[in-house]
């Protein structure tokens, strides 16, 4: 295994960033540019209820002169949503308070997961509604693009089946919390003003349908936002098994969608 960080990257780790307790890291080029830059904002998956923070995910985008952060979000089913929303929400607030710290736009953030991590990533991009926001914020939430990786964007989508166990996220079955899945779903909230999105989802996915990409992304269209869609010839895993085409796709759409030039 390859040493980590790379030479040429500078890792920054267990920044406390939460009331919470919480933690992100800092993956960003050694090299620093003399110009504010775009941020990345990753977040894992483990269906809400496992892993971590994980910087490694962000190497190709740091290489490309991205800082990147990795951010841990409270785990359910200790804690159900939308303690999660809040979570990532106080990420991307960090980013923005400590912007000139790190050389960054705090204008220019972008956010992406797989699996869960893209489910919070999507409502990062999209629920703005006073319903889910933070009281007496100091700076805004909001990010300026989404990379949606296999993620959950509708928990209501009739194809979209969780089996006999209940979505940890919500605590109960999801026939006792209908009001809550629709609040949690990023679908419920596309609008026009919702950044532009990314949606790479595999075709043969049999935990998060492709269906959940498809419908996102028609809302979106429908709203009057930018969303692309690609599927792949995968499953839930398409970030290991295609993990060269996603990054490539991911890198290519932060670049273009934050305004920045690799290198």
């Amino acid at each position: 295994m390859d040493p980590f960080p790379p030479p040429d990257l500078e890792l920054l780790e267990d920044v406390p960033f939460s009331a919470h307790g919480l933690k992100l890291d800092i993956l960003r080029p050694r090299i620093r540019s003399a110009k504010p830059v775009p941020a990345v904002l990753h977040l894992h998956g483990g269906a809400w209820v496992m892993y971590g923070k994980w910087p490694t995910a962000n190497v190709f985008l740091a290489r490309a002169g991205f800082v990147t952060v990795s951010a841990d979000y409270r785990l359910a089913p200790h804690s159900i949503f939308p303690a999660q929303l809040h979570d990532v929400r106080a990420a991307v607030r960090w980013l923005r308070a400590h912007a000139s710290g790190l050389g960054t736009d705090p204008q220019r953030i972008g956010a992406w997961g797989v699996s869960a991590g893209a489910h919070l990533a999507g409502l990062l991009g999209t629920a703005a509604g006073a319903e889910l926001e933070d009281p007496d914020a100091e700076h805004s939430a909001r990010v300026q693009a989404v990379g949606n990786v296999s993620g959950v964007m509708d928990f209501l989508d009739p194809a979209f089946h969780f089996g006999p166990q209940p979505p940890p996220l919500f605590g109960s079955a999801l026939a006792d919390c209908r009001e809550r899945a629709a609040l949690a779903s990023p679908l419920t909230h596309a609008g026009v003003d919702s950044p532009p999105f990314l949606h790479l989802h595999g075709t043969h996915d049999d935990e998060v349908p492709v269906s959940q990409a498809r419908r996102i992304h028609t809302a979106l269209q429908s709203a009057g936002a930018k969303s692309e869609l690609v599927e792949l010839d995968g499953d839930h895993y398409i970030n290991d098994t295609h993990r060269a085409e996603v990054e490539a796709r991911l890198l290519a759409f932060f670049c273009r969608t934050l305004k920045h030039t690799p290198g």
